[in-house]
């Protein structure tokens, strides 16, 4: 009996520490209960509480995802592409389903709120040695110093005469890249993931092997794309892109997708700059009254010529500053550029004034002098 004891304690010893070291999905349990499945924050405060280290918390991601959110066959033609990814989370958590944007979106956005880094990316895939009509979107992560490509949409099952079957697999998880690239071709080679970036003519002949040609360091590369301003990504994104030899069909939604992106944030720019200078031209209204005050008590109380001159400095760096942000707007990159002419105008206009008022109480220190009533 002691012996059969020993023997069940060891062999439940042995099944804890199998799945504690061997982190696949399937020996995870990730029983989230339901009303902590509505946002990304709460299911990853879930994830957070009860798994450890990074390769666990990823395989339970991964594992939740492709167990509660079904494909959406129904639109499977109707990708919104001006939707963000906070929309696309919340829509697919709302509903329970989603495509590949919003499988990548909640994988990705589930990894950043757990620690990991990761990426979602987009491409085009090959199924059967043909190219996919439609593009496609998977994730990258960094675990264990290294990075692995993940494909939830392709495990959650697939589309068979317009109906969704439901088989969930986990063949596209944790996948290393050069085994990847046979059936996944990002739009930026950077996100390949290798020192030998494969191009659209090998990836449609099957032609992946990394031959010593054309070296890329990724590494370095990703490090100072993380480094970069949105902006900067998308422009080096954009030269990249158009490096790797895609035919122009392939890559001309892609491409305008990211002007688009680019537009935006150069309009964001402006908008901000504007408001800025709106706002010192405010201030300098501001301290230029606070002059006029003075003047029309009569110089009383009396201020010295340091702080009155202390008044003048201020009206006219916030001109300065104002005007400096005026003409950035005025050579921005933006395809719709805004309107500066009546702020350029009234900053004309505040500056006379402030000229005629610097000249009224040089003349009244003039005057004060002469009577002996000298400011100090």
């Amino acid at each position: 009996m002691k012996f059969f004891l020993l023997f069940i304690v060891a062999t439940l010893f042995f099944q804890i520490g199998f799945a504690q070291n061997l982190p696949i999905p399937e020996k995870i349990s990730v029983n989230i209960p339901i009303h902590q499945t509505h946002t990304t924050s709460d299911i990853a405060d879930f994830i957070n509480k009860h798994f450890d280290s990074d390769e666990i918390k990823i395989a339970a991601i991964y594992k939740w995802i492709i167990s509660n959110i079904k494909y959406d066959a129904d639109s499977i033609h109707y990708v919104i592409l001006d939707e963000d990814n906070e929309q696309r989370v919340t829509f697919a958590l709302r509903r329970k389903k989603g495509v590949c944007e919003n499988f990548a979106a909640i994988f990705n956005d589930l990894c950043s709120k757990c620690g990991i880094k990761s990426f979602a990316i987009e491409g085009y895939t090959k199924q059967a040695g043909s190219i996919e009509r439609r593009p496609h979107v998977w994730c990258a992560a960094w675990v264990n110093n290294e990075w692995n490509l993940y494909d939830p949409t392709w495990d959650v099952g697939f589309v068979r005469n317009g109906d969704f079957m439901n088989e969930v697999h986990y063949n596209y998880f944790k996948i290393n890249p050069s085994t990847f690239i046979q059936t996944h071709l990002p739009f930026d080679p950077l996100f390949q993931f290798l020192n030998y970036p494969v191009k659209y003519k090998e990836f449609i002949s099957g032609i992946t092997k990394q031959d010593q040609k054309d070296y890329f360091n990724f590494i370095d590369s990703l490090n100072f794309y993380e480094k970069m301003s949105r902006l900067d990504q998308y422009s080096s994104s954009i030269l990249r892109i158009r490096n790797t030899q895609w035919p122009s069909l392939k890559i001309d939604t892609k491409l305008k997708r990211i002007q688009f992106e680019i537009e935006v944030i150069n309009q964001d720019s402006d908008m901000s700059l504007y408001n800025s200078a709106v706002f010192d031209y405010n201030r300098a209204i501001d301290y230029l009254n606070i002059f006029l005050t003075y003047r029309n008590n009569q110089l009383q109380p009396v201020k010295s010529i340091s702080e009155v001159d202390e008044i003048f400095e201020n009206v006219q760096k916030l001109i300065t500053a104002s005007m400096i942000k005026l003409k950035s707007i005025n050579t921005s990159k933006a395809t719709l550029v805004l309107d500066t002419g009546d702020l350029q105008k009234n900053l004309d206009d505040i500056g006379y004034k402030l000229k005629e008022q610097k000249q009224f109480f040089k003349n009244e220190i003039s005057i004060a002098k002469e009577t002996g009533f000298e400011h100090k």
